[in-house]
C-alpha cells in the first residue's frame, strides 16, 4: 500500500469539501444581497405608488378659508374654475346698477377714449378677463352699449345665467364653454324693462397667474385685477352661440 498516495488524495479531498463549503456560503451570500436589494425596491415602488395615488392636501389660509391643494400640469384647469371665469366675466359686464359694488357711492364709470363713452367701473374691470387686444375692441362696443342712464342711477341692468356648459378642450391650453343667459334691462323710472338673450360661446386660454409684488400692500384696484387674474385664464374669442343648432359662425363678435 503507497500510504504516502493516500495521504496525499486524503488532503485534496478535504480541499475540494472546503471549497465546496466556501462556495455555497458565497452563493447565499449573493442570493441574501439580491433579495435585501428586491425588498429594497419594492419598498421604494410602494412609496412612489402613494405619491401617485396622494389625494389632494387640504391647506388653511391666515384668513380661515380653507382650500384643497393638488399638483398638476401647468396648463391644468378645473372645469369649475374654467366655468366660473365665464361666469364672473358676464356678471360683472352686464351687470349695470349705477353705484360702485358694495357701496352706495355713485359709479363715475371708466371713460373709454376710442368710444368717447364711458363703461361701468367693473365693466372695466372685467376687461382685465380678455386678451389685452380683445380687450380693446370689446371695451369700445360695450361704451357704445351701456346707456349714459345707467351712471345717473335711471336705468339698470340684470344679467342671468341659465345654462353654462362642460368646457371643451381643445388644446392641453385652450377650451370652449357655451352659456346661455338672459339680460334684463329696466328703467327706474318709467318701470319699462327689456329681456335680451345673451347666448355665446367662450374661447379661453391658458396664461401666467400674476403675482404682486406689493401684495397686501397694494392699492384696491392693483388687488382686483390680481383676483381676476387668479385663475391663470384669458378669454380670447366670444362668438353667437345657438342653444338649438350649436355654435352659430366662427367670426369674433362683440360680447353684446
Amino acid at each position: 500500500m503507497n500510504i504516502g498516495r493516500f495521504k496525499a488524495l486524503n488532503r485534496t479531498n478535504l480541499l475540494t469539501v472546503e471549497s465546496k463549503n466556501l462556495l455555497a456560503l458565497l452563493q447565499m451570500g449573493i442570493l441574501g444581497t439580491q433579495l435585501l436589494l428586491l425588498l429594497g425596491l419594492l419598498f421604494l415602488a410602494a412609496k412612489q405608488n402613494v405619491l401617485a395615488s396622494r389625494r389632494p392636501t387640504m391647506a388653511q389660509l391666515v384668513n380661515g378659508e380653507t382650500v384643497y391643494i393638488s399638483e398638476q400640469d401647468r396648463n391644468f384647469r378645473y372645469p369649475q374654475v374654467l366655468r366660473k371665469v365665464v361666469s364672473d366675466w358676464t356678471t360683472l359686464t352686464f351687470n349695470w346698477d349705477g353705484t360702485l359694488t358694495g357701496t352706495d357711492q355713485r359709479d363715475e364709470g371708466v371713460l373709454i377714449k376710442a368710444a368717447k363713452k364711458k363703461v361701468p367701473l367693473n365693466t372695466w374691470f372685467a376687461s382685465v378677463m380678455l386678451e389685452p387686444t380683445f380687450a380693446e375692441a370689446s371695451l369700445k362696443e360695450l361704451a357704445d352699449l351701456v346707456p349714459s342712464t345707467v351712471f345717473t342711477g335711471k336705468t339698470r341692468a340684470v344679467t342671468v345665467i341659465n345654462y353654462l356648459s362642460e368646457p371643451r378642450q381643445l388644446a392641453p391650453s385652450k377650451w370652449q364653454v357655451d352659456l346661455v343667459a338672459t339680460r334684463m334691462v329696466m328703467d327706474r323710472q318709467t318701470g319699462a324693462s327689456e329681456r335680451l338673450p345673451f347666448n355665446r360661446t367662450f374661447t379661453l386660454q391658458t396664461v401666467e397667474i400674476p403675482r404682486s409684488p406689493l401684495g397686501d400692500q397694494a392699492s384696491p384696484v392693483e388687488r382686483k385685477i390680481y383676483d381676476l387674474r387668479a385663475a391663470g385664464l384669458q378669454i380670447t374669442d366670444i362668438t353667437p352661440y345657438d342653444p338649438n343648432g350649436g355654435q352659430a359662425g366662427g367670426a369674433t363678435k362683440s360680447p353684446q
